[in-house]
């Protein structure tokens, strides 16, 4: 009797490893398929049952992983803005890094060049994405996004010596801010793109990354001359 029941525990632990890693791998292929409809459409476009045919799944098996459609893109959202800062903090690791406020404007705005699903829903973080969710899921995000903000703020902090505590992570707040109107401006609709598309109606025309960098140049050459 007590073999048996030695046998089944330790049957127990792989099969309930094996249970979370397909778990785990479900949940990775949901996020990927709404990354791609994403990516080819809009928000407002993207239906869970869309996600669900992609995945090769009944549409109820998405809801038992993402209970709303804005508890999925949250998720992809925390996806794709932590991989971003992994890579930013690897950017500002670099023995190449200049950190002077004009290369550190350069730097963070080239490396959301090709992040447009990333840009496009850190714009609609505030006003859809964080509206129908739990609070489990709500507190998750906003602990771990304190903690990217702190944790780069204070590298910013430690290399440019014009910024002042906390200072840092705020920059980084303005970023957000900035990204959140630059990218509404420049996702211009069909109609208007052709509009814009005649040569005097250049100053209307916005370029993302370029506008991105002037910003935030000019807010960080402020933080250095006061």
């Amino acid at each position: 009797m007590v073999s048996n029941l030695g046998a089944k525990e330790g049957r127990a632990g792989p099969l309930r490893a094996r249970k979370d890693e397909d778990k785990e791998a479900r949940r990775r292929l949901l996020l990927d398929e709404a990354l791609a409809l994403y990516a080819a459409t809009s928000y407002a476009e993207v239906k869970m049952a869309d996600v669900a045919e992609r995945a090769r799944l009944a549409k109820g098996t998405v809801f038992l992983y993402f209970p709303t459609k804005e508890a999925l893109f949250l998720a992809l959202l925390e996806d794709l803005l932590f991989s971003w800062f992994e890579r930013l903090e690897a950017h500002l690791a670099s023995p190449d890094a200049e950190w002077t406020g004009t290369w550190l404007a350069r730097t963070v705005a080239q490396s959301l060049e090709g992040e447009t699903s990333l840009t496009r829903l850190l714009a609609l973080l505030q006003t859809v994405l964080e509206q129908n969710v739990s609070v489990e899921q709500a507190r998750r995000f906003k602990e771990r996004l304190l903690e990217a903000l702190s944790r780069t703020g204070a590298t910013l902090e430690a290399k440019l010596s014009f910024l002042r505590p906390g200072e840092g992570a705020r920059f980084l707040v303005h970023l957000h801010a900035l990204v959140t109107g630059l990218r509404q401006m420049a996702d211009v609709a069909p109609v208007a793109r052709e509009v814009l598309a005649a040569e005097h109606m250049a100053p209307l025309r916005i370029d993302f990354t370029a506008e991105l960098t002037a910003a935030l140049t000019t807010l960080l050459r402020g933080l250095e001359s006061r």
